[in-house]
């Protein structure tokens, strides 16, 4: 494992690597919809509310699987220098 580091930038990336990011924002988006739409259909069953915390939920789960994406892409296209780090405080 490659703990705190970061790798330096690469010029080309693979299919691989363009995969990766495939696969993970599928999953991330996924489990960020199901989950924060189950989370709105609980409290609309116990609120008794017709579906508007669900419907948060689901606009919710978008956003931060989105947001999360676009984080991740980020990264991929612009690498953090390891001589720009804060330093650890060990």
């Amino acid at each position: 494992m490659n703990w705190g580091v970061v790798m330096p930038a690469k010029r080309g990336y693979s299919r691989k690597d363009y995969l990766g990011l495939a696969v993970s924002f599928g999953v991330t988006m996924l489990l960020s919809v199901l989950i924060t739409s189950w989370c709105g259909k609980w409290l609309d069953a116990k609120l008794g509310t017709p579906g508007i915390f669900w419907l948060l939920g689901v606009l919710g789960g978008i956003y931060s699987g989105f947001h999360l994406f676009i984080e991740q892409v980020d990264r991929m296209e612009h690498p953090v220098d390891p001589d720009d780090r804060a330093p650890d405080n060990w």
